[in-house]
């Protein structure tokens, strides 16, 4: 598995617009929590308005159809994916 600053990079190149903080600021710990956080955020739907939010199912189908089609390497694509199942295993428990 890759390192959670790597990790976190990768997750930062997916979406362009949000703001992360900066990864040379930061430690190997700190990176893990804000990628599980930034993550659960994003399965959860909580960057959209209350009325329109999907279901976490439905937005982990959209997570990993971005992360497939994005330009990373195939490791970081299946540590990505792999973090989204965690979470979406603590969300659904």
């Amino acid at each position: 598995m890759l390192t959670f600053m790597q990790l976190f990079e990768a997750y930062r190149s997916l979406w362009s617009n949000r703001a992360l903080a900066k990864e040379e600021t930061l430690t190997e710990e700190t990176c893990k929590a804000l990628l599980y956080e930034a993550i659960e955020k994003e399965l959860r739907d909580e960057m959209t308005h209350p009325r329109v939010r999907q279901a976490p199912e439905v937005k982990f189908h959209y997570a990993v159809k971005r992360i497939m089609a994005a330009p990373l390497a195939e490791a970081e694509k299946l540590d990505l994916i792999d973090l989204h199942l965690e979470v979406m295993d603590h969300i659904i428990v």
